[in-house]
C-alpha cells in the first residue's frame, strides 16, 4: 500500500532522489485541493506538466497520474508533489499559509444566480470547449441538445489540441490519453448513476474519433490503445447490465456490427476481437443468431481454403462457440470434424475426451495433433500437445510416460525445476539415485564427444557446457562439491556470482579465492561510471555475505584505485568499498 508516509521507500531511489531535488528546487507549482482528497498540482521540468492524485484514508495515495511521457510507475514530478503534499498535511508549516486561503466552496455560495449566468455566458462565447463541457453537464436539462455531436465535437478539440500537423507524436499521447481517461471515467459516472443511454452515447463518440486517430499517431508506448480497450469494457459494461432496455442493447448491437467491418480495429492491435467477445453476448442475449453467423461466416470466407490462418481459425472457433450456445449441436459435429486441423477445436475434443474418460480417443486426437504440427513445423505446437499426453498419463498413472514427457520437459531448452521434481517422484529414494547418477553419466559422455566432433570448430573449453548443464541437477541434489569442482573452472565475474548463494555457505575461502582475480579483471574492462558502480556494488555483496574476505577484496579495490589514477570515477566509486575497512558505512 502505497502511502505518504512511506512511498519515498516504495519508488525507485533514483527516482524519488530525482523528484525530491525538483521538490526542494520549488518546481511544484499551483498545488490545490480541487475536492476532498482530489490534489492537482503542476511542475515545471523540460515542460510543464499537470500531476492529480487522490488521497484516501490515513493518506493513502489511491490514485495518480502526470501527462509526462515517462514509460514507469511513478515519475519524478509525482514524487516531486507527493514530497509538497507530504509537507503540507504535516501542518507543520503549512497551517497559517492555508488560513488565508480562499475556500472555493464558500466563495461559490457567496455568488448569486445572475452572477453565475453572466459569468457562463461570457465564457461560452470566448471558449467552444467551456460551452460544450456545460451543456454535456447539463444535457438532462434540454433534450434538444445533441449530446453524441457534442461527445464527438469535444473529443476533436481534445485531439486537435495535442496534434502537430495532423500527428499525435509518442510524447503528446501522453497528455492526450489523460483526458480521454477523464472522458471514460465520466462514462463510469454515468454507468453507475444507471444512465446508460448517455454513457454509450459518449463511448459510442470517442471510440470511434480516438480509433480514427491510431492510424496518425506514434503508440509505440500502447497509451492510446489502453484508452481503445478502456472504452470498449465501458461499452460491455452498458451491455452486461441487465436495467438498460432492449432497446438501447439492439442500438449496441447494431454499433458493434457496423464497427466490426472497419479493419482498423484488426491492424492496430485486438480491439476488434474484444469487440467480438460483446458482440456475440449481445446476439446471444437478443436471439441474433442469423446476423452473427452471417458475420463470422462472411469473415471465414475471406481466408483461402486449405491455407492456415489464425484469424480464420479464430472465427472458426468462435462459430462453434456460439452454436453451442444457442443449442445448434447438429451443426457443430459437422463444423468440429471438418476443422480438426484447428489446435483449438482439437483441443475442446482432447477435453471432451478426457471428461468421458475415453483417454483413447484424446490420446489419438493429440497424436494427430502433433502430426500435423510437425508437418507444419511448428514445434510450439508440437510441445503443448506433448504436454497434454503428459496430462492424459497423470490421471491415468501411467508412470513410465510420465517419467519420459517430464524428464524431456525437464531439461528442453533449459532447466524446470517444476518438471524435474515431478520426474524424481516417480522413483523411491534408492532408484534415484542411480538414474541421476546414470544421467549425469551420460550428460558429461555427450558434452564429451559433441565438443570433440566440433574441436576445430571452437574456441571455448567444455567446462562452460558442464556448468550449464550440471549445475542446476547439483543444485537440486545438493552436491555443492561438485558444483563447486564446476565454479571453479570459471574466470567471468557474474557467472561465479550466480551461483554466490549456494556456495558461499559451504566454501566461502574458495569462493573468495576465487572472486580476486574476478574482480580485478573486472575492473581492467570496466570503462564508465555505472561499470564502476557495478563492480562496487559486487564487491560489497560479497563482503557482506563473507565477511571473512573483506580484507582481500578491499585490496584489490585499493589497486585498481592506484592502478587507474586517472579514472576518477572508478576511484570514486571504489573508495564506497574501501571505507568499509574501518568498517564504516557509506555516507
Amino acid at each position: 500500500m502505497l502511502t505518504l508516509k512511506n512511498f519515498e521507500l516504495q519508488v525507485s531511489s533514483t527516482i524519488i532522489q530525482r523528484g525530491r531535488q525538483y521538490f526542494e528546487d520549488g518546481a511544484v507549482i499551483d498545488l490545490e485541493e480541487t475536492d476532498n482528497n482530489y490534489w492537482q498540482a503542476e511542475v515545471a521540468g523540460t515542460s510543464t506538466y499537470s500531476i492529480e492524485i487522490k488521497l484516501g484514508n490515513k493518506n493513502k495515495i489511491e490514485d495518480y497520474s502526470c501527462d509526462c511521457p515517462y514509460d514507469g510507475d511513478t515519475c519524478k514530478h509525482v514524487v516531486a508533489v507527493l514530497f509538497l503534499l507530504k509537507e503540507e498535511l504535516s501542518g507543520k508549516i503549512a497551517r497559517a499559509k492555508k488560513a488565508n486561503q480562499p475556500d472555493f466552496k464558500k466563495l461559490l455560495q457567496k455568488i448569486n444566480v445572475e452572477e453565475y449566468q453572466e459569468f457562463i455566458l461570457a465564457h461560452a462565447t470566448k471558449d467552444k470547449n467551456f460551452k460544450s463541457v456545460f451543456e454535456l453537464w447539463f444535457a438532462h436539462k434540454d433534450e434538444r441538445i445533441d449530446t453524441a455531436k457534442k461527445y464527438t465535437d469535444l473529443i476533436k478539440i481534445i485531439i486537435r489540441k495535442h496534434a502537430s500537423e495532423g500527428f499525435i507524436d509518442y510524447r503528446a499521447t501522453y497528455s492526450l490519453t489523460n483526458e480521454i481517461k477523464k472522458l471514460v471515467a465520466k462514462g463510469d459516472a454515468l454507468l453507475a448513476k444507471k444512465n446508460f443511454r448517455e454513457a454509450f452515447t459518449l463511448a459510442r463518440a470517442v471510440l470511434k474519433q480516438v480509433t480514427e486517430l491510431i492510424e496518425y499517431s506514434d503508440d509505440s508506448n500502447g497509451n492510446i490503445g489502453d484508452a481503445i480497450f478502456s472504452i470498449i469494457q465501458l461499452i460491455e459494461n452498458i451491455s452486461l447490465a441487465k436495467e438498460p432496455t432492449i432497446e438501447l442493447k439492439e442500438q449496441i448491437f447494431s454499433f458493434l456490427q457496423t464497427e466490426l467491418s472497419n479493419q482498423l480495429y484488426f491492424d492496430y492491435g485486438d480491439f476488434g476481437y474484444e469487440m467480438i467477445t460483446v458482440y456475440q453476448s449481445l446476439a446471444e442475449l437478443l436471439k441474433k443468431e442469423k446476423e452473427f453467423l452471417q458475420y463470422v461466416d462472411t469473415q471465414i470466407a475471406k481466408y483461402i481454403a486449405g491455407k492456415r490462418d489464425f484469424r480464420k481459425d479464430y472465427f472458426l472457433v468462435r462459430k462453434i462457440e456460439f452454436l453451442k450456445a444457442i443449442g445448434k449441436e447438429g451443426e457443430i459435429r459437422k463444423l468440429i470434424q471438418q476443422n480438426l486441423d484447428v489446435v483449438e477445436i482439437r483441443k475442446g475434443e482432447v477435453e471432451s475426451a478426457i471428461n468421458k474418460k475415453d483417454f483413447l480417443m484424446a490420446k489419438k486426437l493429440i497424436a494427430g495433433g502433433i502430426k500435423i504440427a510437425e508437418k507444419e513445423k511448428h514445434p510450439g505446437i508440437v510441445s503443448d500437445w506433448e504436454e497434454e499426453l503428459l496430462r492424459v498419463a497423470i490421471i491415468e498413472k501411467d508412470k513410465e510416460t510420465i517419467r519420459f514427457y517430464t524428464k524431456r520437459f525437464a531439461f528442453d531448452r533449459w532447466f524446470n525445476r517444476d518438471y524435474y521434481i515431478q520426474w524424481k517422484k516417480t522413483f523411491t529414494n534408492t532408484e534415484w539415485r542411480t538414474v541421476i547418477e546414470k544421467y549425469i553419466e551420460d550428460k558429461i559422455t555427450e558434452i564429451n564427444k559433441q565438443h570433440q566432433n566440433n574441436k576445430s570448430k571452437l574456441w571455448y573449453s567444455p567446462d562452460a557446457l558442464f556448468l550449464d548443464a550440471l549445475a542446476p541437477i547439483y543444485i537440486e541434489e545438493k552436491y555443492w562439491d561438485r558444483l563447486l569442482i564446476l565454479v571453479c573452472k570459471e574466470t567471468e565475474l557474474d557467472r561465479i556470482l550466480q551461483y554466490h548463494d549456494h556456495l558461499s555457505k559451504h566454501y566461502p575461502t574458495e569462493l573468495v579465492d576465487l572472486y580476486i582475480p574476478a574482480f580485478e579483471r573486472k575492473g581492467d574492462i570496466a570503462g564508465n561510471r555505472v561499470e564502476y558502480a557495478n563492480l562496487a556494488g559486487k564487491m560489497k555483496r560479497v563482503i557482506k555475505s563473507i565477511p571473512a574476505g573483506k580484507e582481500k577484496i578491499i585490496g584489490v579495490a585499493k589497486m585498481l584505485s592506484m592502478k587507474y589514477p586517472r579514472r576518477p570515477a572508478m576511484i570514486q566509486e571504489l573508495n564506497k568499498v574501501i571505507i568499509l575497512e574501518k568498517g564504516k558505512s557509506e555516507q
